[in-house]
C-alpha cells in the first residue's frame, strides 16, 4: 500500500489496486486550506483501479477534481446520499453502500462498516451518508475514514473481522468541541487495541493543516503513545509518497521511499 497524503492510500495485491479517499489537489475544495506539500501522485498512471472507495462527502475526503484525474468509469463506492450528485458530474459506474452491507470486487470483499462523524457539505450538512471500510481479501484491513473514538463500534469490527492491520486516523481532535467526531493520537491508539488489529498505519495528518491539530507534531507523538501503551512496534509511521509492504503473519513488513506513480 502506498500512503498518498491525508486519507488518501492505494491497496495493491494480485495485480489489482483500491483506493481510498483520492484528494490530490492542491487546496481543499478549490480554495481553502493549502496542502503542506504538492502531491507526487499521477492517478492518470492508475490502470483501471478495481474500487474507489469514499467515506463520506467532506471536500477532504471527497475531491471530485481528483477524482475526475483517476476517471469516470471505474467502480466508485459512496454512503448514501453521494450518488446522485456523482451521476450528475459524470461518474457512471456508482455504488451506494450503508454500515454491514458489502460488495466483492475480484478477490476483494469491501464492507462498510459504521464510524462516528457526519456527513454533508456546506451549506447542506448532514445530507449524506459516512463510514469506514473493511478489505477482505488478501490481507483484512480497517480503513477508518474519518471518526471519533466508539468501543462500541471498534468492538462490533473485531467480531466480525480479525484485522491484519487498521488505517486509523490519529489528528483532528485538538479541541473539544472536534472530539466527538474526531480522533486525537490517543484515541487512536486505544482504538487500534479496541480493534484487535496486528499493525497499526496512521492517517489523517500532516497534508492538511486542517485538522485542527497540531499536524506537525502527530507522527512523534504517535510513537511516545503507542511505546507507552506497548503497542509501539506494532506501528508503523508511512510518509507519504512511500510504499508499505505488508505480509500478513509474518512481521516482514518493509517500507519504501518512493509510492506508485510518484517522480
Amino acid at each position: 500500500m502506498t500512503n498518498l497524503g491525508h486519507a488518501s492510500l492505494l491497496f495493491e495485491a494480485a495485480g489489482a489496486t483500491i483506493l481510498t479517499d483520492p484528494v490530490f489537489s492542491d487546496r481543499i475544495a478549490r480554495f481553502f486550506t493549502k496542502r503542506s506539500r504538492p502531491s507526487r501522485f499521477r492517478p492518470e498512471e492508475i490502470q483501471g483501479p478495481l474500487a474507489i472507495l469514499i467515506s463520506h462527502g467532506h471536500h477532504d475526503h471527497l475531491d471530485y477534481p481528483s477524482l475526475g484525474r483517476v476517471g469516470r468509469s471505474h467502480p466508485l463506492v459512496v454512503p448514501w446520499g453521494i450518488a446522485p450528485i456523482a451521476r450528475m458530474r459524470g461518474f457512471t459506474n456508482v455504488s451506494t453502500l450503508r454500515p454491514w452491507q458489502e460488495l466483492a470486487f475480484g478477490s476483494w470483499r469491501i464492507t462498510a462498516v459504521p464510524s462516528r462523524h457526519f456527513g454533508g457539505r456546506l451549506p447542506f450538512l448532514f445530507t449524506s451518508g459516512y463510514q469506514g471500510y473493511v478489505l477482505s481479501g488478501p490481507s483484512c484491513i480497517y480503513f477508518a475514514g474519518d471518526t471519533g473514538f466508539d468501543a462500541s463500534i471498534f468492538r462490533a469490527i473485531r467480531e466480525r473481522f480479525s484485522l491484519d492491520l487498521a488505517v486509523l486516523p490519529i489528528a483532528g481532535a485538538l479541541f473539544p468541541r472536534y472530539r466527538r467526531n474526531h480522533m486525537n493520537v490517543e484515541d487512536a491508539v486505544a482504538a487500534f487495541q479496541e480493534l484487535g488489529a496486528k499493525r497499526m498505519l496512521p492517517m489523517h495528518y500532516d497534508t492538511f493543516p486542517a485538522s485542527f491539530g497540531a499536524t506537525v507534531d502527530a507522527g512523534r507523538l504517535l510513537t511516545e503513545v503507542s511505546a507507552r501503551s506497548g503497542a509501539g512496534r506494532l506501528v508503523t509511521i508511512l510518509p507519504e509518497s512511500a510504499s508499505f509492504y505488508l505480509t500478513p503473519g509474518a512481521g516482514d513488513d518493509r517500507i519504501h521511499p518512493t509510492g506508485v506513480g510518484a517522480n
